[in-house]
């Protein structure tokens, strides 16, 4: 006869049956086996338990709160009942009972980690910050581990953060925090990256920017690396907070330099550039211009580097939204100083123009361009939108005079322009009749865009949606600004009819809230409204 590598518990033998009708939803069936099995052993707590689990999910809460306390009240230490009581209390919604528990726990079993780290997971459920600290550094001395020590320092941030007063918070707990991390940085005890990540949180709280940029800059800030340039975007967030412009104008300089299609770093470029031009800055003559390299602090500079990223765009494989969004970025910058003119950047009706032919049939076209209409004149709107339209490939079908659009990417060009039509007042504009005209055609549209999508999933939004949507908004206008009852009426129809090709269109079902309240509120008020004497 083999011998047997593992000899299993026969009370969790035993116990199986009830885990497999719990598991499977059969909760009467689960009462009736823990019955059995506490006749023939009555001190098996976690039958007693399995049972409390049973009844709560059949309704009895009183009969399972109270045979789950007098399983409790014999603190029990065997993983079993341990467990099964977590569950119980989770599904009773009372966390803070889990906490007695280990505790207890604790007390019998002093130096089980598994117990320790129980607990401790418990008072971060009901946000005992103190008690957190205190059972993290318990842990830490049973068994010296990194990441046990660091709960001890993350829940005196935790007590920081819910401390009422701010100047408790600066003057005892991030400190004391700062000291616990700067004596394993002293012993070159640090190891992961999560827990620098905590140290320079901590700095940061504490206002000491250098201090954290020193962290980052050093050999602690080789530990940063699990997200694209985490490392330089905190270099950067010090810099500003130090209002060091040079660094954070070589650092982001150097980083478009990698990546032109990455706006945060523009923006970055732009702030610091104009900030050394405000300040005069000039570079030192016998030192670098900066701990990152090399500083442009003129607009000349700033126009040339912006104008090598386009260069380098048109070489790239994938075409690059950045550097032509961050020329108009500049243009709207220098026009804000008086200055642009003179540096011939460019028109930006042509520029926009020139944009919306190489991304216009991209979703995020329009969110790209709505930044920046504010540089047309308003007497150029009909004619910008109009120079927009001749370069969608549109067709018209033999039994419609609209021309439509004949695949997705030309679908996506007119809705960006339909949806700066909307931004730029034209809809506004328009009269009744011509306003009507105008649904009429955009719902023609959106159904005629849903031949595109019959592939889509539920869960997915039919290409034309914002058709319809868009629809929708000249009828409310109608219903809200002239009074046209049958407008409303039709919205309801176009979002329902919507809402059946798109059933997790957020957007349609906000505005059916937003219509169906309006009306009941109408309602209750001519409800209420006292009649004619």
């Amino acid at each position: 006869m083999a011998a047997r590598g593992h000899v299993q518990d026969p009370n969790d033998r035993r116990l199986r049956p009830i885990y497999d009708y719990l598991d499977n939803g059969n909760n009467k069936m689960a009462i009736q086996q823990a019955d059995k099995l506490l006749k023939k052993h009555k001190d098996l707590h976690c039958a007693k338990v399995l049972k409390a689990i049973g009844l709560q999910r059949t309704g009895k809460q009183d009969e399972a709160y109270a045979l789950a306390q007098e399983v409790a009240a014999l603190e029990p230490t065997d993983d079993n009942s341990l467990q099964a009581l977590t569950i119980l209390y989770r599904e009773m919604h009372r966390p803070e009972l889990v906490t007695k528990l280990y505790e207890a726990a604790v007390k019998k079993v002093p130096n089980s980690e598994e117990y320790h780290s129980h607990l401790f997971m418990a008072y971060a459920r009901v946000g005992e910050y103190k008690k957190m600290q205190q059972a993290g550094m318990a842990l830490y001395k049973i068994v010296p581990k990194n990441p046990y020590y660091f709960w001890s320092v993350m829940s005196l941030i935790m007590q920081s953060i819910s401390a009422q007063d701010e100047n408790l918070s600066k003057t005892m707990f991030l400190p004391l925090a700062e000291r616990m991390v700067e004596k394993m940085v002293k012993e070159d005890k640090i190891e992961a990256e999560a827990e620098v990540e905590l140290y320079y949180m901590i700095l940061e709280r504490l206002e000491k920017y250098q201090e954290a940029l020193d962290v980052v800059r050093g050999k602690l800030g080789e530990k940063l690396t699990s997200e694209l340039q985490s490392r330089e975007n905190k270099c950067m967030a010090m810099y500003k907070k130090l209002c060091r412009w040079p660094e954070c104008n070589a650092l982001s300089r150097r980083l478009l330099l990698k990546n032109s299609d990455d706006w945060q770093f523009y923006i970055t470029y732009f702030d610091s550039v104009f900030q050394l031009i405000d300040e005069s800055w000039t570079p030192p003559l016998e030192e670098e211009q900066s701990l990152e390299g090399e500083v442009h602090y003129s607009i000349e500079q700033a126009v040339k580097f912006i104008e090598e990223r386009i260069t380098e765009e048109s070489k790239s494989a994938r075409p690059l939204r950045g550097p032509y969004l961050a020329k108009l970025e500049l243009i709207r910058r220098l026009r804000c100083r008086g200055c642009n003119d003179e540096y011939k950047l460019g028109d930006p009706e042509e520029l926009m123009f020139q944009y919306f032919k190489k991304f216009g049939d991209k979703p995020c076209c329009f969110t790209d361009l709505k930044v920046f209409v504010d540089l047309l004149p308003s007497s150029q709107y009909t004619k910008f939108i109009s120079q927009l339209l001749e370069v969608i490939p549109l067709s018209a079908a033999a039994e419609s005079e609209v021309a439509l659009p004949a695949d997705i990417k030309a679908l996506q060009q007119h809705l960006c322009v339909v949806q700066l039509t909307r931004l730029l007042g034209i809809y506004h504009a328009m009269d009744k009749k011509e306003k009507l005209t105008a649904v009429r055609e955009l719902m023609l549209r959106y159904r005629h865009g849903l031949e595109f999508g019959k592939t889509c999933l539920k869960t997915e939004l039919q290409f034309s949606d914002y058709y319809c949507l868009l629809a929708v908004h000249l009828l409310l206008d109608l219903w809200l600004e002239e009074g046209e009852e049958t407008a409303v009426w039709q919205c309801l129809t176009f979002l329902e009819e919507g809402l059946s090709h798109s059933p997790s269109n957020a957007q349609f079902k906000l505005l059916l809230i937003r219509i169906y309240c309006r009306l009941a509120l109408m309602q209750n008020t001519y409800s209420t409204t006292p009649s004619g004497g």
